[in-house]
Parts: C-alpha cells; structure tokens; sequence
C-alpha cells in the first residue's frame, strides 16, 4: 500500500512542537507496514530539516509556506488576509495561496497513492485537489483551532469562529472518511456533520526508558510554543494564580517555562519562583530536571502532546480537563483538577512527595506503553486506510458532499 501524508509543516518526531512530533510519529510507525510519500508546507526554518525528515518516505515533495515579513512589508500581507476574510477563516486564508494543489497534482503523478492522509483544519481546503483519491481526513481540533485570535478584538473572533464552522461544513464532507484525535472531538463533528467520525487518539515516540522524577528537585514545569495562544494564555495564569498557591506550601518551589518564543511572556521572570529556561534541544534532559509536569489549558480542544510527552518520559502530569483531553492514564500519573487550588495542591503533593512522583511517573510511562505506542496506532490507521479503500470503491461516504464547491 501507498500512503500519501499531506501535512501544513514537515513531520518530525524529534520536532520542536506538538503537531510535528505526533506527524512525524505517525509516520514512523505506518512507514513499518507500507510505503509513505509526504506532501508538506514547509516554513522558512523548516528547509533546513527536509534531509532529516526523508528516512520515513518513499517521496517527499515540499511547497514554501508564506514569507514572514516585518517592518512596513507586512502591511501588504496583512491587506491580502484581510481579503481573503471574506470567506475563510484567517488561519485557512493564510495558506489559501500556497500551491499545494500543484504539489498533490505531481504526488498522484509520480508516487501513485493508493490512499491520502491530510492532517488538520486548514489543509481541508485542498481536499478538492484529492477527488477521485480515497482520502481520510484528521481534524486535531474539533473544526476550530485554539490559535485564532484575529487581533480584531471579540467581534473579529467570533467572525472568524463562524468562518470555520461553514469551512468545516464546505470542506469536511469531501473527504471518504473522517476523524479527530479525541473521542469528545469526534462527536463534536458527528453532531455537526451528520456522519460516523472516527476517534485516532495518541501517538508519540517515547523513549525505551522513564526518567526518575523523584530525583529532581521540587521544581514543576510548562512548555510549548508561545505563539501558539493557548500557551502563553495558560503560562500567564500559572504563574500568578497557580504557583502563588503553592509557594505558601512550598518555599522554594519553581516553575520553568520552556519553549521558544518566551519573549512573549518575558515578563514572567520577575514573579517569584518563575524561571524562563527557552527552548531545550534534548527534551528528556529537560525532563529530568523536574519532579512534575504543570499543564492546564483553557481554550482550544484536541489532545495536548506536552501531556503525552510528559507521561511517555515518567513524568507525572497535573492538569485540568481540557489539558488532558483524550488521556486516560490513572493516577498518581496523571491528576485532572477542577480548580486553580485543585491545581496547586495536586503540584504540591508531588513536589513535597519524592515517592508519589516517582510512582507516578511510571504508572505513566506503564500506561503510555500500552495506549499510546507508534506501531499500535499505526495498526488501527492501515485498517482504516484499507476501509477508505474499500469505501471507495463503493461509492464513497454516504453523506456525499455537493455543495462543497
């Protein structure tokens, strides 16, 4: 079988953020059991990466994403966003241009697909560019990702909210089968959709061996990118309703934020017990060097890949319900709170307990092993790839998709 993967940036399981690690993840383990070609964006810095990614695929093609200019060049830029906002979200209107159809157009040509993953929302524009391909379609976030603030103030948001609920509904319907990563994503869009949604859940490439978090000192931490809203949105709360809470417990408690783009909630530092350590290139040494991983979020949906990460290297994880959506690992491994106290007190226990993080931190990796394994998951998609295949041979989805031109 041939498996075309079609991605807005390139996969890597060793990548600097969550949806590179869980692409580049999926691939190694489906390039176990078939033949893999990618179709990626790919952003300036990525390039660099393209010799890197290749192991994993049988064909590679890669179109430049949008430049990023500064200074008085972004104006143009910014005008032609806001045109294209006519009809799409801005997220999907950034990418509307790039030239992913002639991409996909010399794939077909040259790898000869049997089947297409195309991953997340704002690549469901280019499903058009599929037809006549069995094609299933994983949205990461339940048709409406976490980082879209317009910068247009509340009205600009909700414009842009409902642009991508008729996105979903133009573009969705195209693909033969669709899933998202969470079981409560999945139903999200079968309510809207009127069709089965499948549930993909976790995948990451964890390490052969956990951590030992009890030898850490009592120091909890966040981490991600900080462009990404959701980020800096919970790291603020943290550090001054969170960390606050657990100080009174615990004098010399730290929390650390890791992660590029810290500029962005620099003025952090200044808290007590805050410290800024930017982005670390050996994430497992970054781990080790704390006793839990601190991590509510509270916006966005989809499945957050610093839990998973976090449980796959021995890591306890506390977390509130949207952190730790889609995961099921027990406890002390992971604690789902209800509250910013909840929160602390969980923090607490942990750093003020070198045994409970330490069994925590491998009912995690124990739990980790068996759900969240690159060839298990890689299993159930071929499945699902002989399905579409199958399904595509009889006609398709039942709920076809006619006005989605």
């Amino acid at each position: 079988m041939r498996i075309l993967l079609v991605t807005p940036f390139l996969p890597r399981p060793d990548g600097d953020h969550g949806g590179g690690v869980v692409l580049g993840s999926l691939a190694r383990g489906l390039a176990k059991h078939a033949e893999i070609g990618l179709a990626a964006i790919a952003g300036p810095q990525e390039e660099f990466h393209t010799q890197s990614t290749s192991p994993d695929f049988s064909w590679l093609g890669t179109v430049p994403g949008p430049p990023r200019p500064a200074g008085w060049r972004l104006l143009p830029q910014k005008l032609r966003m806001l045109w294209r906002w006519r009809t799409l979200p801005l997220v999907a209107g950034k990418i509307a241009h790039v030239d992913l159809p002639g991409l996909l157009q010399r794939a077909r040509r040259e790898f000869q697909p049997d089947v297409a993953f195309v991953e997340m929302a704002q690549l469901a524009q280019f499903l058009p560019a599929l037809r006549g391909l069995p094609t299933v379609f994983t949205d990461h976030e339940a048709g409406c990702p976490a980082n879209t603030h317009t910068g247009l103030g509340a009205a600009g948001d909700r414009r842009d909210q409902a642009l991508w609920w008729r996105f979903v509904d133009r573009f969705f319907p195209l693909a033969d089968q669709l899933q998202a990563l969470t079981a409560q994503d999945s139903a999200v869009l079968r309510e809207r959709l009127g069709r089965d949604v499948a549930t993909r859940g976790a995948i990451y490439l964890g390490p052969d061996a956990p951590i030992i978090p009890n030898m850490a000192a009592p120091r909890a931490l966040f981490f991600g990118d900080y462009e990404h809203g959701p980020n800096p949105e919970a790291a603020r709360h943290l550090a001054t309703a969170v960390l606050p809470r657990v100080r009174e417990r615990v004098a010399d408690a730290e929390l650390w934020f890791a992660g590029r783009h810290s500029q962005r909630i620099a003025d952090l530092e200044s808290l007590p017990g805050v410290r800024l350590v930017g982005f670390v290139d050996d994430l497992r040494e970054l781990l080790a060097e704390v006793r839990v991983l601190l991590a509510p979020v509270f916006s966005g949906a989809g499945l957050r890949t610093k839990c998973v990460a976090a449980l796959a290297h021995g890591l306890p994880v506390v977390t509130n319900e949207l952190g730790g959506r889609g995961i099921e690992a027990p406890e002390p491994g992971l604690f789902v709170a209800g509250s910013d106290e909840d929160l602390a007190n969980r923090t607490i226990a942990l750093l003020e307990s070198p045994e409970l993080a330490a069994s925590g931190g491998r009912a995690g990796f124990a739990w980790t092993q068996e759900n969240v394994s690159v060839d298990a998951v890689a299993r159930r998609q071929i499945e699902l790839a002989e399905r579409t295949i199958a399904l595509s041979e009889n006609g398709g989805p039942e709920n076809g998709a006619a006005n989605a031109n």
